[in-house]
This record gives C-alpha cells, structure tokens and sequence, in this order.
C-alpha cells in the first residue's frame, strides 16, 4: 500500500457504482491498513464504510451492510466508485488499481463488475449530459 489516504465527509458527483465485493469483513481489512470504519444505522441496520483516495486520485467507498450479511451470506464490503470513473477506465482497470493500491490479494475477492456495469455508467453519464443540456436551454 502506498499513499493511500482516508478521506471523510466525500461525497461522489455521480451515482456510486459497485465494482467487486470483497469476502472478508470491513473490520479486517481497515485492521490492516491501519484506517477506522465510519458507522451508522439506517433503515436496514448497521452499516460500515471507508472512503479512501488511492494514489492516482481516485476515491472509492468501501462500504459494508450487516442486512446483507446476516440475510443473503454476503462475507465483505463492496467497493463502490464514481458512475464517471467506472465509464472511463472499466472495472478490471479499476479493480487491479484497488487491489494494488490497497496490497490486497485478489483470492480475496468474491464478486467482480463485468463490462456491462461500465456501460451502465457510460449510459447513465450520456443520459446527465443530455439532461443537464436540457434543463439549461429551457
């Protein structure tokens, strides 16, 4: 790991994405990058995050629910980033950065994004563009 810098109070320009789920605990994995969990409870329970910006600049949100834990066997946290960065770099180039950025193996990871999510924020990105255009000439 080097340079990796947790943030607080971030917010995404865009919808967050998910781009891979790792399969163990928030609690273990802010354990050995010396980084604490931010925690609430919302409407689900609990839940734990860690924003965290990597090397290159790009911030991602490491963000765990116990409701899908205890009710759907999940094991970790997703890794969730920008709609805008998922569109222009593609989940594996985002998700090497994340494992290498963080020195985390890739056995540790139970779910990764494919292509078709990075089309979803490419589409979700033309869709604001033409919005935003929209709203301003009216």
């Amino acid at each position: 790991m080097t340079n990796v810098v947790q943030i607080f109070g971030y917010r995404f320009s865009n919808p967050e994405y998910e781009i891979m789920r790792f399969q163990v605990r928030l609690s273990e994995i802010a354990k050995s990058l010396g980084f604490e969990i931010e925690s609430w409870t919302d409407e689900l329970g609990p839940t734990g995050a860690m924003c965290l910006r990597l090397p290159t600049g790009r911030v991602v949100v490491l963000i765990e629910r116990q409701h899908l834990i205890d009710h759907y066997g999940e094991k970790g946290p997703y890794v969730q980033v920008d709609a805008a960065i998922l569109a222009e770099f593609g989940a594996e180039s985002l998700i090497d950065e994340v494992l290498t950025s963080l020195g985390l193996s890739d056995q540790l990871v139970d779910w990764r994004a494919t292509s078709e999510q990075q089309q979803y924020a490419i589409d979700f990105m033309k869709w604001a563009a033409a919005h935003k255009m929209e709203k301003g000439t009216t």
